[in-house]
């Protein structure tokens, strides 16, 4: 999915940007939020319909945390956007500042193989079936709403190597357990070097960091790289916030690709004359060959609430009701009525005539609604006690 402007340059003058924030909430969208002022930008980034940071950006690029949760205009002179994205995309954005860089930096990189998608509208063994026949290089990546979960690096179909955030692994057997409801997948095609840089990423080591005012300046440290048939990578932090990535190989450039937040574009970048940049080169040792690995993944689901035999028959107290929409707006915070309303309205649920086993799926209903997991298990706990 490309990026999708839901709101386009409304003028914060003329709207209620409360209202705008709980519509994106009830419609449970991933993207976010732009704020624009003349000297600076204001972003707020939603997954799932949950605001999970802010960030300003100032035209140098140069970036500081705000308060999303009770965010407030610095003033009524700007618009405000809003554009929805893949949320692997929001999580591209909120970290693409990691350094020194990871191969999360590069999610997104190549050819969509697989869209983003909820790993609950994939059959995965079918899914890697496929890449194997079809010979895929690139990579697939597994996330939660909130997390990068693990990269899976792919030569011809077979994977090579993984990473996740607790490091690098290229050989062996390894095992994950990733929930269907709450964890996304998407996969890549790209170019047949791609894989093994990203593996070899985990013995870089810094050799060069400096500033630099001109496009010459830089091409001098390229061309000395290229004369020295070096295997090596420049990350380059542009004036004005773009990352500029470029990767050789035995002097070779194989790859570039520039970071604009929620996206990575292969482009020609400027570098404007008299602008302060600054640029880290990182040695590699690319490994020529890489052996198969085998990665189990299993695919599980949350556990509803058993039913008993005669809950489909019985008639709850309207006490219980209420503790259980306490409960929820407890855990989920101020959209929980909206939330409540829409989900017995969407499922014919009636609050005068509800019975034990409509009240058992409301709870996995809402249960599944909350993103937190720690809130998410603290309103199951609560909301069991009232039935059992």
């Amino acid at each position: 999915m490309q990026r999708r402007a839901v709101y386009s340059e409304l003028n914060l003058g003329a709207v209620n940007l409360n209202q705008l924030f709980i519509d994106v909430s009830s419609r449970k969208l991933s993207g976010y939020f732009k704020v624009s002022y003349w000297d600076e930008d204001h972003y707020i980034l939603y997954t799932e319909g949950e605001a999970i940071t802010g960030m300003s950006i100032e035209r140098d690029g140069s970036r500081k945390n705000i308060d999303y949760k009770g965010y407030k205009p610095k003033e009524m002179s700007g618009t405000v956007s809003f554009f929805e994205v893949p949320l692997i995309n929001v999580l591209l954005f909120r970290d693409q500042q990691r350094t020194p860089p990871t191969p999360y930096n590069f999610v997104s990189y190549g050819r969509e193989f697989l869209s983003c998608m909820r790993l609950s509208h994939i059959d995965l063994e079918k899914l890697m079936h496929h890449m194997k026949e079809s010979h895929l290089n690139g990579y697939m990546v597994l996330s939660s709403n909130r997390e990068f979960l693990f990269m899976v690096m792919l030569q011809k179909g077979t994977p090579v190597a993984l990473y996740s955030d607790k490091g690098y692994s290229t050989d062996g057997h390894k095992s994950f357990t990733v929930d269907r409801e709450s964890s996304y997948i998407a996969a890549y095609a790209t170019e047949p070097e791609v894989p093994l840089i990203f593996a070899s990423m985990e013995n870089m080591e810094k050799i060069i960091e400096t500033t630099f005012m001109s496009r010459e300046e830089f091409l001098l440290v390229q061309k000395e790289v290229s004369t020295k048939k070096m295997n090596a990578f420049f990350d380059v932090l542009l004036y004005g916030g773009k990352r500029l990535y470029e990767f050789f190989y035995r002097g070779s450039l194989i790859f570039k690709t520039v970071h604009a937040l929620d996206e990575l574009m292969d482009e020609h970048t400027d570098i404007l004359p008299g602008t302060k940049n600054r640029f880290s080169l990182y040695s590699l040792r690319i490994k020529e060959f890489l052996n198969p690995m085998d990665i189990s993944i299993e695919v599980a689901s949350r556990i509803a609430p058993p039913l008993r035999a005669n809950a489909a028959f019985e008639f709850i107290e309207e006490s219980k009701l209420v503790a259980v929409r306490a409960y929820f707006i407890e855990e989920i915070g101020p959209i929980g009525p909206l939330l409540w309303n829409k989900i017995l309205k969407e499922r014919g649920y009636e609050e005068r005539h509800m019975t034990k086993n409509n009240l058992m799926e409301l709870i996995d209903i809402l249960y599944r609604e909350i993103p937190d997991e720690k809130h998410a298990k603290r309103f199951l706990e609560k909301a069991r006690r009232v039935i059992e």
